[in-house]
């Protein structure tokens, strides 16, 4: 029997949705090499980390009977994510849906007032690549990302500076504080207080995971959120940011080498990061932390005029 025959694709919203693909990721990042697929963080992180994101509206899912088969998500503007299993994936069977969803979802021009649709292929996914470039997509010739790899086998113990520790972010009265430091790092964000609060209160964060390196007077210079996959016994730095006024000073690479360990300590052993290819201090930091780059990933777009 053909299997694509019994397939379908929903949006999402059923209950278990979110346990169904937070699961179907853990499976693919236990099976297949380094940064091959998202890691549950990677969704997590998406979904929960502003109030704007909306999952029903946003994501996807491709069944074969109660078997995920793949999904979907728009980020941004123009921008459509595609995780596919490994059989299937680079096929065409469920990109083609794909991408035709994502291309009327996108097609308003008061949300994507510059036209376009874009998505992302890795740079050893030749038959991905070849249905894109098929289907008119070029790469972008200055969107890229570094993905980098660790084994925790050795996780390091870096002493923060004189004066500075490193902790889980503390009490309710601390959090607005922690929101600024990320919004200050990756300006303009549409992170807030209010999506930070929902954020703690995600299935598969972990507050001991969310990390600051604290200083003086109880300033936070330096950040990152761990999250930990015990299936696939792996863990992702996603986000990683310091304050413009504490850089070069050694908290971002001790921010990350607590957590690697505490990562260790929790079972994972190995941990993923991913850092915009051309950011020379961001890849020299997780470089410093024993990161190594296993894969890049492109951007591949198109006009959406004339996309069918």
């Amino acid at each position: 029997m053909n299997r694509m025959k019994r397939t379908f694709s929903r949006r999402y919203g059923k209950e278990g949705d979110l346990a169904l693909l937070r699961s179907f990721l853990s499976e693919l990042t236990a099976e297949s090499p380094p940064q091959a697929y998202w890691h549950p963080g990677d969704l997590l992180w998406t979904m929960f980390q502003n109030t704007l994101f909306d999952p029903p509206e946003s994501i996807r899912l491709w069944m074969a009977g109660p078997d995920l088969l793949g999904f979907a998500v728009l980020e941004g503007p123009d921008y459509v994510v595609m995780q596919v299993r490994p059989s299937l994936r680079g096929s065409g069977e469920l990109e083609e849906q794909m991408l035709s969803w994502a291309a009327e979802r996108l097609d308003d021009r008061e949300r994507n007032p510059g036209g376009e649709i874009r998505t992302n292929a890795l740079e050893s996914d030749r038959a991905t690549i070849t249905l894109l470039e098929k289907r008119g997509f070029e790469r972008s010739t200055n969107h890229a990302f570094n993905l980098m790899h660790r084994n925790l086998a050795d996780a390091p113990r870096v002493h923060p500076p004189e004066g500075w520790s490193v902790r889980p972010v503390g009490a309710e009265q601390e959090w607005q504080q922690r929101v600024e430091l990320h919004r200050e790092v990756w300006a303009p964000s549409k992170v807030t207080l209010e999506a930070y609060r929902r954020l703690r209160t995600v299935p598969g964060y972990d507050p001991g995971l969310d990390l600051v390196a604290v200083g003086p007077e109880g300033i936070l210079g330096s950040y990152c959120i761990c999250w930990l996959d015990q299936g696939s016994r792996t863990g992702l730095f996603e986000p990683v940011g310091t304050s413009s006024s504490y850089r070069r000073q050694g908290l971002g690479q001790t921010v990350i080498a607590e957590g690697l360990r505490k990562l260790r300590d929790r079972g994972a052993e190995s941990a993923f990061v991913i850092c915009v290819h051309g950011s020379d201090a961001a890849l020299r930091l997780y470089e410093s932390a024993g990161f190594r780059t296993v894969e890049r990933e492109y951007t591949y777009g198109r006009e959406l005029a004339g996309f069918r």
